[in-house]
């Protein structure tokens, strides 16, 4: 008997061994699964921090979304975008060929430009997606006097800050412009620096102003630190929101400046045929929405098309000294479009 009592009890031991180690088994797996998980989870996390920091979507964002695609907005009601009239003189089309945009190669179409023979504020577009940025820009529009800007407003980065530092925009115009911006971080309100070195959150600071006309430009911390898409999908996005917080302003997009060519060669991000295909997606972009694109780089780049070397600052090859935002200033004055508003503020042109 004592000897059966103690296999049993011995079966009993060894049965016993066998599930604890069933269940350390189980344990280890369902910690290496959670293990696995976990690790995954941070890495997403990381990722999505990553891409957010350096102004990524963290999700893949389709070119034609950035650049195209949507619909045509419609411009405020106060602007009133009136249609190309029957009487108006028409214009060339856009040479036939091809134009390469973010390393695609897209063709030509006609479109029909601004006309301002008569007080017309935009054309229709035959084609956006091919259009040149040169075609969609206003042209110059007669000739408003320095009081226009008492009531504009600038937003952008270290380049807009120009217009509150140097004349003939020191001390009239209001200047929403932050050093090293973009416009990802206008749009999660970041904290900016303003021109006179003090901080406030951006959009805050924004979106409190009251102007008659804003003029917008964004682009040469963006293509450094961003792809092109990414840096079209925020700036569209943001150029939403100032429409939706000043729906009954004119909005003009203006081009990414010009560099030289050194600073091109430095930074092949800010290489002037680069920013001019970029250009030519911000065009779009802008006529798209409803709004205004200015080709400021008529007025500050050289023959071989790169930033004049008398409008160069010191400090590098992308911010300008007084002598360029006199020019780009006047630039300004006589490219506007026609609206009650601005004619108080003629003092020559076709419709003055």
């Amino acid at each position: 008997m004592a000897r059966v009592r103690a296999g049993a009890k011995a079966k009993k031991v060894k049965s016993y061994q066998l599930q604890q180690k069933r269940r350390r088994s189980r344990a280890l797996l369902t910690q290496a699964c959670l293990g696995v998980m976990i690790v995954a989870l941070l890495f997403g996390i990381s990722y999505a921090c990553i891409q957010i920091v350096h102004g990524q979507p963290v999700l893949p964002v389709a070119v034609t979304d950035a650049i195209g695609g949507a619909a045509p907005g419609s411009a405020p009601e106060s602007v009133s975008v009136p249609v190309q009239s029957a009487s108006a003189p028409q214009v060339d089309a856009v040479p036939s060929g091809a134009q390469t945009v973010n390393g695609q190669e897209q063709p030509q179409a006609p479109v029909q430009v601004w006309n301002t023979a008569v007080p017309l504020e935009r054309t229709l577009l035959a084609d956006l997606s091919a259009a040149d940025a040169r075609m969609i820009a206003v042209p110059e529009n007669g000739r408003l006097s320095t009081e226009y800007f008492r009531t504009t407003l600038f937003i952008g980065d270290s380049l807009s800050q120009g217009f509150a530092l140097y004349e003939p925009t020191r001390g009239v115009a209001a200047v929403c412009a932050y050093k090293s911006t973009s416009p990802n971080q206008v749009l999660q309100n970041y904290v900016g620096q303003r021109p006179d070195g003090s901080k406030i959150e951006m959009w805050d600071d924004i979106k409190l102003q009251n102007p008659s006309n804003i003029y917008v430009l964004y682009g040469t911390n963006a293509l450094i630190s961003q792809s092109d898409e990414a840096f079209l999908k925020y700036y569209g996005d943001l150029l939403d929101r100032l429409r939706e917080r000043f729906p009954n302003v004119p909005i003009y997009v203006q081009s990414i400046t010009p560099t030289t060519a050194a600073q091109g060669v430095k930074q092949p991000a800010l290489e002037n045929g680069h920013i001019r295909q970029v250009n030519a997606a911000i065009a779009r972009m802008a006529a798209e929405k409803g709004m205004y694109y200015l080709n400021a780089q008529e007025a500050l780049t050289d023959a071989e098309g790169n930033l004049r070397a008398d409008y160069t600052g010191t400090v590098d090859g992308i911010h300008m000294n007084p002598k360029g935002y006199a020019e780009w200033a006047d630039y300004l004055l006589t490219h506007t479009v026609y609206s009650s508003y601005n004619t108080q503020f003629l003092v020559e042109g076709p419709y003055a």
